[in-house]
């Protein structure tokens, strides 16, 4: 208390004695009262305080988490939203890490591989490895998508198709109860995969043709002790196909064969 608040206190007080008179039981029962108020004040007051400590820990707490909440949100709202009319901005991707030593042992399974795509330079195919690029100019597998690294990306069942170009392979999950959507895109040149941004509207379709066996059109051009694929990829003076000596996936080759006069090239795709 303050020098002025002690003279108004004084001066209040000395007019209460010169000009308030209790009796004595008026006296007792006066302070009887204050001391109950006292107490009160006392039980009251040490509530309050407990009270008004576990309020601000938890505002404390809160305004931690929400001072951190933004930050990361904001980055996922630029990066799914982008500005203004631009496309939506996503991460620069992954690459891809391109391991064989699984093929060794590998089964080629119920179905022969697939064609997904092929030029004079390069053809890419999908079964149980997944997906491979070969390229036939340096007879090598340059790139691969395996259904356990595509698993990392919410794709337990990988459904792949190749741009008309041959640069982009469009990936999706092939479930049967849903409409199919492609939602992931792997760049052939860089090896990198990320989200896809549109679905794509050029894609390349091989061939599909009676089973080999059974094919008056083409059953001319092949070797049927050899397990042989169902979908081919016509270039211009011959067609590209699959095939193997076995089950083993280490056998699998890829055939050129000429329309004019049978020739062919073979490649082994994982020797």
């Amino acid at each position: 208390m303050d020098n002025f608040d002690k003279k108004i206190s004084d001066k209040v007080k000395s007019y209460l004695n010169e000009n308030v008179e209790f009796s004595t039981e008026e006296s007792e029962r006066i302070h009887l009262r204050i001391q109950q108020g006292y107490y009160k004040s006392k039980k009251f007051n040490s509530l309050y305080w407990t009270v008004l400590a576990s309020a601000a820990t938890i505002l404390l707490i809160l305004s931690l988490s929400f001072l951190k909440g933004p930050t990361v949100g904001l980055e996922n709202k630029h990066a799914l939203e982008g500005s203004g009319n631009e496309n939506i901005t996503l991460p620069k991707g992954e690459k891809l890490s391109v391991d064989m030593s699984d093929i060794e042992q590998m089964n080629i399974g119920s179905e022969m591989p697939r064609l997904l795509y092929a030029d004079n330079n390069i053809v890419v195919m999908q079964g149980t490895f997944g997906v491979v690029v070969y390229n036939m100019q340096d007879s090598i597998v340059t790139n691969r998508i395996s259904y356990e690294q595509i698993k990392s990306y919410g794709i337990p069942a990988m459904m792949a198709t190749v741009s008309e170009d041959g640069k982009t392979i469009f990936i999706g999950n092939d479930d049967m109860n849903n409409e199919f959507i492609y939602t992931d895109q792997y760049n052939i040149n860089t090896k990198v995969i990320k989200k896809t941004t549109r679905q794509p509207s050029s894609l390349y379709s091989p061939v599909n043709i009676e089973t080999p066996g059974y094919n008056e059109q083409y059953d001319k051009y092949f070797d049927l002790l050899y397990l042989t694929g169902d979908n081919i990829v016509e270039l211009d003076n011959s067609f590209i196909y699959l095939r193997s000596s076995d089950w083993n996936m280490k056998n699998l080759q890829i055939v050129i064969c000429q329309y004019e006069d049978g020739e062919s090239v073979v490649f082994d795709v994982f020797k």
